[in-house]
């Protein structure tokens, strides 16, 4: 199963426990129901599905079949989709982010970062703050360990930018800001000048 290879051994066996074990099952059954959605509404129910599931995981949650979930996760973000499956899945991210906790996060980063930095180019402007809020409380506060993702996440911030004049142009540059603090000047500077 490509999913289960993503773990670590650790992870395969804790999954594997009695502790865990409903919490594979049903987020299994809810990745098999996302291939069967025929509209947005199905796939904001499969998002409180798996929602629900989160929520009664015990903690620390370990993600099963974490690729495939940030697959869906990232699939449910398409600029097609209103602004209210976008909601819905940023709330699924805040949840999982912070029950998997910061250690785990930085180690899994990449996973979620793939579907989460597209939705900056094309997200509403009811959906902007929760993902720049998103980033900021979960990315910056990781330092060093959100390096591999930078440029994606700076290619992210400049393109949510827009004039000087626009909403939310404040709250990038503080993050920006931030992230510079949070990384280095030089490692910014270089993503900077390569988007």
């Amino acid at each position: 199963e490509a999913s289960a290879s993503l773990l670590g051994d650790d992870d395969e066996a804790a999954l594997n426990t009695y502790k865990y074990r409903g919490v594979r099952y049903e987020c299994e059954a809810i990745l098999q129901a996302f291939e069967k959605a025929e509209e947005w509404a199905d796939l904001i129910k499969y998002l409180q599905r798996l929602q629900k599931v989160i929520q009664r995981s015990p903690d620390p949650l370990i993600v099963p079949h974490k690729g495939e979930v940030a697959k869906r996760l990232g699939q449910c973000l398409h600029a097609d989709l209103p602004a209210g499956v976008h909601l819905k899945t940023l709330e699924t991210y805040e949840l999982i982010f912070e029950k998997v906790g910061a250690e785990r996060l930085a180690k899994d980063i990449a996973f979620y970062s793939e579907g989460l930095f597209p939705l900056c180019r094309h997200a509403s402007y009811e959906v902007k703050p929760m993902l720049l809020s998103l980033l900021e409380e979960h990315y910056v506060p990781l330092g060093r360990a959100i390096s591999p993702c930078l440029q994606g996440l700076v290619l992210c911030l400049l393109s949510t930018l827009g004039d000087a004049t626009s909403e939310g142009h404040e709250q990038v540059m503080a993050l920006l800001d931030a992230t510079r603090a949070a990384t280095s000047t030089g490692e910014l500077m270089g993503c900077v000048w390569t988007v």
